[in-house]
């Protein structure tokens, strides 16, 4: 005779609710960490801001993407010089503008750090334990 426990439906129910919390949680930590993060770029053109987007949201994760320059953004870059690799002389500037030069010098930029704080405020906005007490609760 095998031992029955009781309430066991209702274990099971939450339990396999509790499986598929993050999704939602976690599309909502995306979209908020996204928009603090287009909100905290420095604009020149708007396409590096514009890029700010969320790859996915799924069971398991969120992530949130951009172009490769939103990395010096955060990070800031060091004072270096470029040369050409396959010609004489390189091109550079806009416009009237245009120049060429054997090698060109670009000075250091500061960080203005933004990604971990742009996380931070997405998980401070949507904190996980009220979802799951609510997914539990529910599911009963």
């Amino acid at each position: 005779m095998a031992a029955t426990l009781k309430g066991e439906r209702q274990l099971r129910a939450r339990l396999r609710a509790l499986r598929k919390v993050f999704k939602p949680i976690g599309k909502a930590w995306a979209e908020d960490t996204a928009t603090y993060s287009r909100a905290h770029i420095p604009v020149k053109t708007g396409a590096t801001r514009k890029s700010v987007r969320i790859r996915n949201a799924s069971q398991k994760r969120a992530t949130v993407v951009g172009r490769f320059p939103v990395n010096f953004i955060d990070a800031g870059t060091r004072a270096h010089d470029e040369r050409p690799k396959r010609r004489k002389a390189m091109r550079y500037g806009t416009g009237d503008n245009v120049m060429f030069a054997k090698k060109v010098h670009h000075p250091a930029t500061n960080a203005r750090p933004f990604k971990k704080d742009a996380a931070q405020y997405g998980l401070r906005k949507n904190p996980m334990a009220v979802e799951v007490i609510r997914q539990w609760n529910d599911a009963a």
